[in-house]
């Protein structure tokens, strides 16, 4: 909530809702990450004999939303400010109603009986990532549009108090990366990965920064999310899966090193004052 709320203090309405004013990014952002990754995760799941925690996380990772603190990130990476703030309100907003969609739709294919409403999902949402968006933004309007100078503090701080509490969870990932890697997981993690950066470099259009940034939100899911659907389908296997997804989570960022390398050679045709851009 502290990293969410440092991006509200960066961010203003325009941004927020920048991909609702530009319907053909919005919808080739949901085909990416909605569409496409979906299919891949269903593609993985019958293609590789793996631990059933392993398919549950690549499922359940399939169906989730931009994770909160990726809008710095994306910047970082060479996005403009407007479409990374447009991605995490768009897709969050959206989240509420895909999410529980996409998860019958998966019981349809699969057989299964998982079931996440879209009230969880709201509250998730809600609390973890409009709320505090609203609140930086409401202040940052108060200031006039200034960005206040404790903003990239508080996002600092609450960026190591999320890494804190990653790192119980890194026990979590050792005791499930003994139990279920095997049968190609990790090359099926890995390939979901990879799936996420062709098809969002794939559909981000002409303009060079965005099509990194949607290659690297299309990869990226929201592991807190995905947990919390384990938790409520599957209270045996929520150890299990949520080790995989932490698994993922750091297999996701070394595969990103190269893709980012190769993408700051590419010419950069964005020019944004948009406020997140603040952030180095």
């Amino acid at each position: 909530m502290l990293v969410v709320f440092a991006i509200g203090l960066q961010t203003t309405w325009a941004n927020a809702i920048s991909l609702f004013r530009q319907p053909a990014l919005l919808i080739k952002s949901l085909v990416a990450r909605n569409l496409a990754m979906p299919l891949v995760a269903i593609l993985l799941v019958k293609a590789f004999p793996m631990h059933p925690a392993v398919k549950g996380a690549i499922v359940l990772l399939s169906v989730t939303p931009i994770p909160p603190v990726l809008p710095n990130a994306l910047v970082r990476a060479g996005a403009r400010a407007s479409y990374a703030s447009g991605l995490l309100v768009s897709h969050s907003v959206l989240a509420i109603v895909l999410v529980p969609l996409t998860v019958e739709v998966m019981n349809l294919i699969f057989g299964t009986q998982v079931h996440f409403g879209p009230l969880p999902v709201a509250k998730a949402i809600v609390l973890a990532i409009l709320l505090p968006l609203a609140a930086g933004m409401a202040l940052h309007h108060a200031l006039q549009g200034s960005s206040p100078r404790f903003a990239r503090s508080i996002g600092m701080v609450g960026t190591i108090l999320l890494l804190v509490a990653i790192l119980p969870l890194l026990v979590v990932a050792w005791r499930a990366l003994q139990v279920v890697i095997g049968n190609g997981a990790l090359l099926a993690l890995a390939l979901f990965v990879l799936a996420g950066l062709a098809a969002g470099h794939t559909l981000g259009g002409p303009n060079q920064s965005d099509r990194t940034a949607l290659a690297l939100a299309t990869a990226s899911r929201h592991p807190g999310l995905a947990i919390a659907i384990a938790g409520a389908n599957f209270p045996a296997q929520v150890k299990l899966v949520a080790g995989t997804v932490i698994i993922y989570l750091l297999l996701s960022q070394l595969l990103f090193i190269p893709y980012k390398r190769w993408r700051r050679s590419a010419p950069d045709d964005s020019v944004d004052a948009g406020s997140v851009a603040a952030h180095p």
